[in-house]
């Protein structure tokens, strides 16, 4: 190569790319599920008996809150977002330990 001449190199910036807003994939494929869900519950449960608008129908907000919970919320330690982190806690069986005693100095009597 010749002066002043360079090769890319590939660059990873993490940054997700925006589809909707300021929405990723990623994002979406949480809180769009939600939104369906909540419209379904509007349908099902009637709003909430209090004046003002907003209360009550804030029961519809709460599956999109734990979309965007599951979508934003990451762990400092993995980088993994939280329902990475819940799957990957869930996938991971725990091993089950078996503890076998005996005791050595037993006498006829005690053995039986």
């Amino acid at each position: 190569m010749s002066w002043g001449n360079h090769h890319e190199l590939p660059y990873n910036s993490g940054l997700e790319e925006k589809i909707l807003g300021p929405f990723s994939f990623a994002k979406l494929i949480w809180i769009a599920p939600s939104l369906i869900v909540s419209s379904q519950i509007a349908k099902i449960v009637p709003k909430l008996p209090i004046d003002h608008i907003i209360f009550s129908r804030i029961h519809l907000a709460i599956p999109v809150a734990i979309a965007i919970i599951l979508a934003y919320f990451k762990d400092n330690r993995t980088n993994l977002t939280l329902s990475q982190l819940i799957f990957v806690k869930l996938s991971i069986r725990r091993r089950r330990r078996v503890f076998y005693y005996k005791r050595l100095n037993l006498t006829k009597e005690e053995e039986e």
